[in-house]
């Protein structure tokens, strides 16, 4: 049996769309985000999930490392239908999910107290088998400015 050209292009096209169904991430906007030292911030990050996502959700949020000789480090998570928020100690007590219950869709964290250190690149994770999704965001935290 020989395969027509528009045959072939149909069956690729739908193994395309059932690879890129599922979990995600619909959350928009990729400028960074500036902030001044002491001020609080909300890193947007909202979800949907398809029908064949059926395993345990878990949300992650990371700081990226700024080079490959550190490893991310999780500053929040969300697993087993309980929040983590004291995972990363210089954030301890400043990180908390936005919304009571993330498994509605809004994976959103607020950081609160800003600091210079704050600064970097956040990566927020959602995993519900078979489907995964993430995205990236830049912090920028600037002192505080004394004009006189």
């Amino acid at each position: 049996m020989e395969l027509s050209p528009s045959r072939v292009f149909f069956t690729v096209l739908s193994l395309f769309t059932a690879l890129a169904s599922g979990l995600v991430i619909t959350s928009t906007g990729t400028t960074p985000i500036n902030k001044a030292s002491g001020q609080s911030v909300k890193l947007e990050c909202m979800f949907t999930l398809a029908a064949e996502d059926t395993g345990p959700l878990d949300i992650e949020w990371s700081l990226v490392a700024a080079d490959n000789q550190n490893m991310d480090k999780v500053v929040i998570l969300y697993s087993g239908d309980r929040v983590y928020e004291d995972y990363y100690t210089p954030m301890k007590g400043r990180v908390h999910f936005s919304s009571s219950d993330p498994k509605t869709g809004d994976a959103s964290i607020n950081l609160t107290g800003l600091k210079s250190s704050d600064s970097g690149t956040y990566q927020c994770k959602v995993k519900k088998a078979p489907g995964i999704g993430s995205k990236k965001m830049q912090l920028i935290v600037m002192g505080e400015f004394i004009i006189d």
